[in-house]
């Protein structure tokens, strides 16, 4: 069965200890647990590995890594839990970045993608746009595999957005 990973990058406008970015460092955890309660969450990286990013990105970025089970539940996560508050105050908090930052490919259930394989992705999207293994939310629907619990829930996409990865 495949899953779907999820790679995000973004650029703080302060450094940590600033007062102005307090109240995103304050509401990581509660933000993270709501990810983890979600029906459709698998796992995420809880050990950033920030000498790593810093060689493939640059200094002062933050990640996220994580696998859901597709890209309807990480929709769900995003814009219909209380994520969304904090999503829509992006822009208070994080330096908008001028190319794709957002990525998601397809992998095996057992996989457990890292940050030279979520670099690699966001590169191919950067270079040649959305493909079966390198889509952004825009596209996801056009790479979307159905998993076994939406078709158990009668959730299955019409045979135009169901696209199998080669």
């Amino acid at each position: 069965m495949s899953v779907m990973a999820q790679f995000d990058l973004v650029k703080p406008r302060y450094s940590r200890l600033d007062p102005r970015i307090a109240e995103f460092y304050a509401a990581t955890e509660y933000v993270n647990g709501l990810a983890e309660a979600h029906p459709g969450f698998l796992w995420r990286e809880t050990h950033d590995n920030q000498v790593l990013l810093d060689e493939l990105f640059g200094e002062g970025y933050l990640y996220t890594l994580s696998v859901w089970r597709s890209p309807t539940a990480l929709k769900d996560f995003l814009y219909r839990t209380p994520h969304n508050d904090f999503r829509v105050r992006g822009a208070e908090w994080f330096l908008p970045i001028d190319e794709p930052r957002v990525v998601m490919w397809w992998v095996d259930d057992h996989h457990t993608p890292d940050l030279i394989e979520a670099k690699q992705r966001l590169m191919q999207l950067r270079s040649v746009g959305p493909a079966a293994d390198a889509f952004d939310l825009k596209s996801s629907h056009r790479w979307h595999i159905s998993t076994d619990a939406e078709l158990s829930k009668g959730k299955m996409e019409t045979s135009e957005h169901l696209m199998r990865r080669p």
